[in-house]
Order: structure tokens, then C-alpha cells, then sequence
């Protein structure tokens, strides 16, 4: 006679694999990106979502430089806590990197995931269409990148650190950046590093943190790297902390946004060597922003400016809480005209539900191996008038959701259908 199975092994994957409860923008360990792509569940209402965001990053890839694509460059992603809106952003991001994942012995892109997961082919082809581009990513949580105290400009400081972080520059030091950013325009930053490391005896990029330390031998350095004078070298340095401040602008950050997309892509020749793209994903922005009217301009000022600068190159993707009219709240008269600019900046809104939770629990975590299934579709055959017996009532009492069918009772034991609710509500 065969053994019953215990219920630890009904299941596909084991029940006792770490699971991550919150995903969290600033997770990147091979572990948990492998198995966020792996175990993501595409319901119905995702699939929708995919559509209506792949279906606007082809229309502005194939219409690039067409100035009325610039208000698809921004997409506003809400949902509440639970909804799984920051799962998407982080999917949408290792997507339109196509990012390669090595675990356990296994290599895959991102995409290889999606075979199985996208019923619809026209999708997948727009899907793998986009990922085939070449498209820098910069995913963050912009509570977590904030400065204290950074007032009117945090979102502007924000945004200018991860992109300073991306292209290997200084994130704590705006300045050092932009010295960075000069000297890399005219091919001598390797010199600078080179000329630090033999003056110093450390690397650049390990103590640059510490700059205030190590004066004289910035000094030297660049003098070696520039063919300054060590006096001209000197003054700069002085200068560059207390001159950043007037170079930090919304037109300015957008310019650099643009220098970097103009960069031919190395081995590459011809016009697909200008064919690079970014997408500033923005985890949480509505509860950074709360009812601060200006960090709200910020946001828009930011986003028109980069789309104009950079002819429908540069994306803003961000999720909230709240939808982006409810953000916005109740305005003066005065301010109408000024907040519906930033709706027209963010034309692409995507509203998540937890209405699926079921789904994603049975898929996910409930999966069964297929020699589970007849026993299980068995039990249920013996005891679904039971079943209604007890929970079923009379009178005023609640009313508990029940299995439809055999097949609804196979994908969620060893859980009753009311408790993906409780869970949800919980």
C-alpha cells in the first residue's frame, strides 16, 4: 500500500525555502533577485499592467525625438502597502536591463524567467523587443538616498546621486563628482586615479570619501593628470565646493543626463551606437513627497526636463501609496494650472490591487507536484459535503467563502479560501 504523503512534501518547491516578506528596492543579492524572478506570479491584472507599460516604451523608443511622446516618459505606479507594486518596479527594472543572474551553478537573464509566465505572444515579442535595447537601470528607494535637511532640492540631489553612483562617480560629494565628470569628458580620469594611487599609496575610489584628508595629494594629482600648475590645481580644489551649489539645476542635471546618452556605446558603430536609454525607477515617492507642494514641482520639473533634454531617452518611474490625484489633494485655483502640468508628465498610471492575493498564494507558495493532485482531488471528492457543513451557517452570521470545485480545493489546501482574505485584511 502507498504511504500518504505528509503535506511538507505536496508541494513543488520546499515550504521551509526562505521567502523575502517586503521586497525592498536596495535588495540585490543573486539569492533573492533569483528568486523574485522565479517565483513572480504574472495574474491577470499584471499581465495588463505589462501590456500597457511595454506597449508606451516601444511607442517612445520607435518615435524618439517626437515631442509629443515626452509626457510617456513618466509612470506613476500606485497601490497600498501589500498590492506588490514595489515587486513590479524591481521586475520592471532586472526586464528592461535584461540583467544576467548566477546562482547555485545556474545562469539566466531576466527574460529567460518570463518563458511559461506570458500566455500572450504578441507581449512576449514586445517584452523581449524592449530588453533587447541597450537601457541603463537605477533602481531606489528615495526615502533611503535621501539627505537630511536637503529641502526644495532633495528630490533634485536625489536623483543627481544615483545617477553620479551609476556611472562610478562620487554619490556623498556632488563636487567630487563633477571633478570626476570633468576630467572623464577629457579622458583623464584613469590619469587622476593612476597619479592619486602613486602619490597616496591608496585607490580613489576607496578613500575619495575621506577627500578632506588627502589635500595635497588631490593637488598632485591633478596637476600630474592636467599638466596644471600645483597653485592652479589648489585654487580649484578651494573653489569647487562653494562654486557646485550655483551648478546645481534641474537644466543642469538634465544636461549630464543627456552628455552621458550621447556617449557612443562602446564596440559599437554607427547610429546603434547612440541607441542608449535610462530609466529612474523611484520606490515610494508619494510618502517622501506627502503634502509638500514644492517637492511635488520638483518631481515634475525634473521629469519635463528630462524628457525634453533628452528626447524621450530618459524615463521616470515611480510608485506611491496613492494614485497621483490623490497626492495632489486639493489645490488653490491658483495652483491648478501648475499640478496639472505634472499630470500631463505622467500620462502612464498603473493602479495595483490586492485583489489576486489567492492567486499569488496558490501559484507561489502552493504549487503542487503532480502525483499530489489525485489524492488530494480524492480527499476532497470524500469529504466536500463536510466541508459546507462546516462552514455554512444560518442566520445573521458570516459567510465564509467556500471551495468552487475540486480543482479550486487542489490549488489552495491545505488553506480555505476565506483565509487568503484574513491574511490579506491581517
Amino acid at each position: 500500500m502507498q504511504s500518504p504523503l505528509q503535506i511538507k512534501d505536496l508541494f513543488t518547491k520546499p515550504v521551509d525555502r526562505p521567502i523575502n516578506g517586503v521586497i525592498k528596492a536596495d535588495q540585490d543579492d543573486a539569492a533573492s533577485v533569483w528568486q523574485e524572478l522565479d517565483e513572480y506570479v504574472i495574474t491577470k491584472e499584471l499581465d495588463s499592467h505589462f501590456r500597457t507599460f511595454f506597449d508606451t516604451f516601444l511607442k517612445a523608443l520607435d518615435n524618439s525625438g517626437d515631442p509629443h511622446i515626452l509626457g510617456l516618459i513618466g509612470v506613476w505606479i500606485s497601490g497600498f502597502f501589500g498590492s506588490g507594486k514595489s515587486h513590479f518596479l524591481k521586475i520592471l527594472s532586472y526586464l528592461l536591463e535584461n540583467r544576467e543572474i548566477s546562482y547555485q551553478g545556474q545562469t539566466r537573464r531576466a527574460i529567460d524567467f518570463f518563458d511559461g509566465k506570458i500566455q500572450d505572444a504578441m507581449l512576449a515579442g514586445d517584452i523581449k523587443r524592449a530588453v533587447s535595447t541597450d537601457t541603463d537601470v537605477i533602481l531606489f528607494n528615495i526615502d533611503s538616498k535621501a539627505d537630511s535637511g536637503s529641502g526644495r532640492d532633495a528630490i533634485l540631489r536625489v536623483f543627481l546621486k544615483v545617477f553620479n553612483e551609476k556611472l562610478g562617480y562620487s554619490g556623498d560629494y556632488p563636487h567630487l563628482a563633477d571633478m570626476e565628470r570633468r576630467l572623464d569628458g577629457q579622458g583623464k580620469l584613469a590619469d587622476f586615479k593612476a597619479a592619486f594611487h602613486a602619490v597616496a599609496g591608496v585607490d580613489w575610489e576607496a578613500e575619495r570619501d575621506g577627500y578632506s584628508f588627502y589635500q595635497d595629494e588631490m593637488v598632485q594629482a591633478l596637476g600630474d593628470a592636467l599638466g596644471k600648475s600645483p597653485e592652479g590645481a589648489r585654487a580649484w580644489l578651494e573653489r569647487a565646493e562653494a562654486d557646485f551649489d550655483s551648478l546645481l539645476s534641474v537644466e543642469n542635471f538634465a544636461g549630464w543626463v543627456r552628455e552621458y546618452l550621447d556617449k557612443p556605446i562602446p564596440g559599437r558603430s554607427g547610429p546603434s551606437s547612440l541607441g542608449r536609454r535610462i530609466v529612474f525607477l523611484v520606490d515610494e515617492i508619494g510618502q517622501f513627497i506627502g503634502q509638500d507642494t514644492h517637492l511635488m514641482l520638483s518631481l515634475q520639473t525634473i521629469t519635463e526636463n528630462l524628457g525634453t533634454a533628452c528626447g524621450g531617452r530618459a524615463w521616470v518611474v515611480v510608485t506611491s501609496q496613492e494614485d497621483i490625484d490623490a497626492i495632489l489633494g486639493e489645490v488653490r485655483a491658483s495652483k491648478a494650472n501648475d499640478f496639472s502640468k505634472i499630470q500631463g508628465r505622467f500620462k502612464t498610471r498603473l493602479s495595483l490591487s490586492s485583489g489576486n492575493v489567492d492567486e499569488v498564494i496558490q501559484k507561489r507558495l502552493l504549487l503542487k507536484k503532480r502525483q499530489a493532485e489525485e489524492p488530494l482531488g480524492e480527499l476532497y471528492d470524500r469529504e466536500k459535503n463536510n466541508l459546507s457543513t462546516l462552514f455554512a451557517f444560518t442566520g445573521n452570521t458570516v459567510s465564509y467563502r467556500m471551495f468552487r470545485d475540486r480543482d479550486a480545493f487542489v490549488l489552495s489546501y491545505p488553506f480555505l479560501p476565506y483565509q487568503f482574505t484574513l491574511f490579506q485584511s491581517a
